[in-house]
């Protein structure tokens, strides 16, 4: 008796784990193909750099808070000062420092 029990544990076992198996490879099959890890940061690093044919973009500091970004974002004055914002614009066309503002 109990050497059938022992027999039925074992096929019981081997069929979850051959269960089991399928439904990961199943899985895998419907996410597509799998990716080495150093293929995944290689492919990460492609999307952040800039094409190469693209010319570099000139960048601009805020006369009020110091902030460089990109010329195309920022915001002039009547005398060709840049910021970043309107709102910064509009501060330090009331104030005649033009140095910027630590902080």
């Amino acid at each position: 008796m109990m050497g059938k029990l022992t027999v039925w544990l074992v096929v019981a076992g081997l069929a979850w784990l051959g269960w089991t198996l399928w439904r990961i490879g199943k899985r895998r099959s419907e996410s597509g193909p799998a990716r080495r890890p150093d293929q995944a940061s290689s492919t990460a690093q492609a999307r952040q750099t800039p094409p190469a044919d693209s010319p570099p973009e000139t960048m601009l500091r805020c006369v009020h808070c110091g902030l460089y970004l990109p010329a195309r974002e920022a915001v002039s004055d009547t005398t060709g000062r840049s910021f970043c914002s309107t709102a910064h614009r509009d501060r330090a066309g009331s104030s005649s420092n033009d140095t910027p503002r630590q902080g």
